[in-house]
């Protein structure tokens, strides 16, 4: 949005609120006035002082539900004490909403360390509060029970709380992170209260069942799906339009704020009058389904008369008028120039320049020489700069203190105060569940089968949880956990007809060598491929510590712990002579410009050239803007090469890469120009690299095998994870998102006008934007048409690639600066567009599109704090099956980080042989997807004649329980993960972290659990003795040695057999027994032992 000439509303509440001493509750025209007026307020006054209370942002009569994190903010004002506040403010659409009764929204009693609690009362309590039970916690309103732990998630807090009892008391609470499980703060004391605005308990239940039987005579309930699901206690999307029907009483929101005096913008008279127009206009669209019966308008929302006297009673503001000091017809830097010189002049006592822009700041605070200072600033004389959300410039009532901000463009995102503690890795493991129930998967040594599950199994004395797989005629084999590493997920094009292997036969072993045979030789070409750059050398790219440091601080946000590992991945690979060739994959806006901004910052300090290459100009040109004002502190030169750029000047860059004048060159396929000399180049990187051909990657390839190359992409082409699962192509992996940012809400619909107008009236009734992809230029016109008869009061834009430069720049511009509502445009949008106004996307014929382009397309939206939503239209449900399946795993992968699952899923849409470059084999698909990769892997390690280390499995029996009981943890596949991650773990140490991350999550560990922590330990020691087997019963412990003992360990256990004092004794040439009858804890000796040994 443009700012226009602005009248100091945060100015004049805060000196109202002083003169009359008063609380003040403001009345905004919309929700974006509401969220940019909080950002003004936030300079003047402490954030404890000023509340905030979000419209739902969804429709009247809508089929959605609102966010969870405005459900958040919504209770948690409502729920606080108010007696810090001074200033709420709100959208005056909200005085319409028929709340629940205050009594409902007040908390129950608060809880803190100490307090006698049980389990049983705390669930008690959630259960009455209609928390649901679930397997983990994720969501609002939700709660699980593991071990001596309950974790749930209330809308009280900003993240889920994990409460660890020890008996019936409280012994620790702690806030989680709710995608990755990991603890990230603790509290001294908690609140209890319904995570819902509505409460959903026998009584609520019965009392929604009369009313609505009441009120809907004539309709069938047993037809009305929302019906249903509120009647078992649950709450499906859009239970909304029943509130009224279930609440006890209705409130409106100035009753929670009864000391307040009301103030009013004077605007919303007509606003108000506009709404309630719309509310009965949507009443007539969404009543003709007659499965989701609605309430009449006058019974669902407050009518105006109704909060007439709301409004009576609220003051207006009147104000000055405009002071010239501010003109926002002019230019900014103009504009701050004049304001300088004034306050210099002692014409204007006070000057604050805030921007969203750290780099901005940074040039203006060192250009006039400025002092830096913090929020809420207090007005004193001089000029000062500080880091801000964006806000409105304003001028205070006598003219001597100006706010003047510097952002070209306002965003009405609120600034939150991010949590700057860093939330440490797990080691247990985050893939997605390796196996589901009843589906197919592979053992190495016995075929395909199904998967059943975790059972626990008791041999002699000893008890331990085993994987099940049934095989063909219902042979049952058992897999040891530690053995977990043999099975893999069946992965193939077909999805039923496939034959179970058998147990008593040797097909499988046959099929198996086939196949072992076919990689052997798609390794040789792969390994052809790379030939050059495997023998090749390249420069050792290394900056010094302090140079490196100094830019590390220049990045004004916080880096993510995958940033941290990418970017330590990349630095290490360019020091190495040989180069580098890795591939960054991660979603958009996750980070991945930055990690290669570190590398070209130290290729240019190793006096080395870096090239970018971008697959679309405008993406060239975001990369230019986004690298000038990253390195705008660094005497470094970058130029831009596209197909726009004159001859004249192509020229002249040629010769000055070629002189070493330019150290980072950005640019499309123009790069591809055999007249640049790439003598010098040290780093290639090459962004969206699914969007460049073969050939056109080889170029470069061919030309220079000695630059390092990092490859950038949400979603990998199958080429390019080809050679990551061969081993050709390093690989990391962006999968956390950043601070705050939510999932995109995905859907699958049948395109119809009424979709498509309620997501553009949802997404617009926000103060947001829309994107409309439509590929087919030829159809546009008309589909411009039908939408402005739709949504006649929207700006529309159209923008795709027959169109001149001149009206595209012209149209993004317009979409940039808000003055468009809606955007028509083809995939051109896809290019790295970055609008976090646009939260709406809709796709006609999705079906038309690829699975990786359709990722890309919807990253375009979410890149905001608020709730997204992309919606795929297709013009009827009669798909081919592939394409079906290729939007159905769209919607499936909607989290945030989920670029790399989805390149996976369109490897098994597409199959093994668009994967692999070669024709569909039989054998691969016997196989299955990835136990090839596997064999693939291996075989080309065995070309290259590296040597495999044997994977030495060491059987271990102490005669008891060593377990994760499903007391414990529950969750059957939670359990098999960390079995997994303490299989994979290498060092006692990482062994430990496990159990510090089980005891955080579940609570204390009994016995069972730490002989299970206990064997992971010896396993590891064992396997570097080399020792394939330790049973132990209560006299002996008996140690079986592999075959291949190393001359070392041989000599120390001769030397501690003949000292005599170990009690050991050779019983063979392979085994030994230890004495272990004086020790209590058997385990303990047996590690003893080992470490001797070692």
């Amino acid at each position: 949005m443009l700012e226009k000439q602005h009248q100091s509303i945060a100015f004049e509440l805060i000196q109202h609120s002083k003169l009359e001493k008063k609380q003040i509750l403001y009345f905004c025209e919309s929700d974006k006035e509401a969220r940019l007026l909080k950002n003004e307020l936030l300079i003047l006054l402490d954030n404890s002082m000023i509340g905030y209370y979000p419209e739902r942002e969804i429709l009247p009569y809508d089929r959605f539900s609102t966010s969870d994190s405005i459900i958040q903010d919504r209770l948690k004002l409502l729920n606080s004490d108010k007696k810090n506040l001074k200033i709420v403010v709100t959208s005056a659409i909200n005085l319409f909403e028929k709340l629940p009764s205050k009594n409902d929204f007040l908390a129950r009693k608060q809880f803190s360390l100490g307090d006698s609690l049980s389990i049983k009362d705390l669930t008690a309590i959630l259960e009455d509060l209609n928390y649901q039970r679930v397997d983990k916690v994720t969501s609002i309103n939700e709660y699980t029970v593991r071990g001596g732990v309950v974790d749930f998630y209330s809308g009280f807090h900003k993240q889920p709380l994990r409460v660890d009892f020890f008996g019936d008391q409280i012994d620790e609470i702690r806030q989680f992170d709710p995608s990755s499980q990991h603890m990230i703060d603790k509290l001294s004391n908690f609140k209890l209260f319904s995570g819902s605005e509505i409460r959903l308990n026998d009584e609520s239940i019965k009392k929604f069942k009369s009313n609505w039987r009441n009120y809907f005579q004539t309709y069938d309930e047993r037809h009305c799906e929302i019906f249903q699901t509120l009647v078992n206690g649950q709450y499906p999307e859009g239970y909304e339009i029943y509130n009224p029907l279930i609440q006890t009483g209705n409130s409106n929101l100035v009753d929670f704020f009864p000391d307040f005096s009301l103030i009013k913008s004077n605007k919303i008279d007509q606003i108000l009058v506009s709404h309630m127009n719309f509310v009965e206009e949507r009443y007539q669209e969404e009543s003709i389904d007659v499965s989701r019966p609605l309430m009449r308008p006058e019974d669902y929302v407050y009518q105006i008369q109704e909060i007439q006297s709301y409004l009576d009673s609220s003051k207006q503001i009147a104000f000055a008028s405009d002071n010239a000091l501010i003109d926002t017809t002019k230019d900014k830097e103009i504009q701050l120039k004049e304001l300088v010189k004034k306050q210099n002049n002692a014409e204007l006592a006070s000057l604050l320049i805030t921007s969203s822009e750290q780099t901005k700041l940074d040039e203006i605070t060192k250009k006039y020489k400025i002092n830096t200072t913090t929020i809420p600033f207090n007005i004193r004389d001089g000029v000062f700069s500080c880091f801000h959300a964006s806000a409105r410039s304003f001028v205070n009532e006598n003219g001597s203190f100006v706010h003047l901000n510097l952002d070209e463009f306002l965003s009405s995102e609120i600034l939150i105060e991010k949590n700057s503690l860093q939330i440490n890795d797990s080691l247990i493991k985050n893939f997605e569940n390796p196996f589901l129930d009843n589906e197919l998967v592979i053992h190495v040594d016995y075929g395909v089968g199904i998967y059943e599950g975790l059972e626990v199994l008791k041999t002699n004395t000893s008890e331990e949880e085993y994987i099940k797989i049934v095989y063909h005629e219902n042979e049952i084999l058992y897999v040891p956990i530690r053995q977990a590493y043999l099975i893999s997920k069946f992965q193939t094009t077909q999805t039923q007809g496939i034959p179970l292997d058998s147990l008593s036969s040797n097909k499988w072993k046959i099929k198996k060598e086939k196949a072992r045979l076919k990689a052997l030789d798609h390794a040789a070409e792969l390994l052809d491929i790379e030939s050059r750059r495997s023998v090749a050398s390249s420069s050792q790219l290394i900056c010094d510590k302090n140079s490196y440091d100094k830019f590390d601080s220049d990045f004004p946000y916080v880096l993510t712990k995958d940033q941290i590992n990418c970017i330590n991945d990349v630095i290490k690979d360019i020091s190495l002579i040989k180069p580098m060739n890795r591939v960054i994959c991660g979603d958009v806006g996750f980070g991945k410009t930055e990690i290669a901004m570190r590398g070209a910052f130290v290729a240019v300090h190793a006096k080395k050239q870096v090239m970018l290459l971008a697959p679309s100009t405008i993406l060239a040109k975001q990369h230019l803007e986004s690298f000038a004002k990253r390195f705008i502190n660094f005497p470094i030169n970058i130029e831009l090469l596209t197909r726009h750029t004159s001859q004249k000047n192509k020229l002249k860059i040629y010769e000055d890469f070629k002189n070493k004048k330019i150290d980072i060159l950005i640019g499309t396929h123009a790069l591809l120009n055999s007249e640049i000399s790439l003598d010098n180049l040290g780093l290639l990187v090459i962004d969206e690299e699914h969007r460049f051909g073969t050939k056109q990657k080889e170029i470069i390839k061919s030309r220079q095998s000695t630059t390092h190359i990092l490859y950038m992409s949400a979603t990998p082409i199958p080429r390019t994870l080809n050679l990551v699962y061969s081993g050709l192509k390093d690989f990391s992996y962006l999968y956390t998102p950043p601070l705050e940012r939510i999932s995109v809400k995905t859907f699958l619909n049948l395109q119809n006008q009424q979709i498509i107008k309620n997501a553009i009236d949802r997404e617009i009734s926000r103060g947001g934007q829309v994107f409309i992809v439509q590929n087919d230029i030829s159809k546009m016109e008309q589909l411009r048409n039908q939408i402005s008869n739709l949504i006649p009061e929207a700006n529309l834009g159209i923008a795709h690639g027959k169109l001149s430069k001149k009206l595209i720049t012209k149209t993004m511009n317009g979409f940039n600066a808000n003055s468009i509502d809606i955007l028509i445009c083809t995939t051109i949008v896809e290019m790295g567009l970055d609008i976090p106004n646009a939260n709406t996307m809709i796709v006609i014929d999705a079906h038309k599109f690829g699975l990786s382009q359709l990722h890309q397309l919807r990253g375009r939206v979410g890149r905001s704090l608020r709730q997204a939503y992309c919606y795929l239209l297709i013009p009827n449900m009669d798909l081919k099956k592939a394409a079906k399946a290729k939007l159905d795993s769209l919607v499936r992968y909607s989290d945030l980080g989920s670029g790399y699952f989805i390149a996976q899923e369109d490897l098994e849409i597409r199959g093994a042989g668009d994967f692999l470059g070669v024709k569909q084999s039989g054998h691969i698909e016997a196989i299955g997807l990835s136990m090839y990769l596997s064999m693939l892997k291996n075989a080309v390690n065995d070309i290259k004649g590296h040597q495999q280390e044997p994977i030495l499995d060491t059987e271990i029996n102490f005669n008891d329980r060593a377990l994760i009981p499903d007391t414990y943890l529950p969750v059957a596949n939670e359990r098999l993960k960390v079995y997994r991650s303490l299989n994979d773990a290498e060092t006692c140490e990482q062994i430990d972290q496990i159990l510090i991350d089980l005891k955080d999550r579940c609570g204390k560990p009994d016995s069972e659990i730490l002989n299970l922590i206990e064997n992971s330990k010896l396993r590891i020691i064992a396997a570097n003795v080399g020792i394939k087997k330790i049973y132990s019963d209560h006299q002996s412990a008996m140690l079986t040695f592999n075959d291949n003992l190393t001359d070392q360990v041989y000599k120390k256990l001769i030397g501690l057999i003949q000292s005599g004092s170990a009690k050991i004794k050779l019983k063979n040439e392979s085994k030994i027994t230890l004495d272990v009858t004086e020790n209590i804890d058997k385990r303990s000796a047996v590690a003893k032992l080992l470490n001797e040994l070692l």
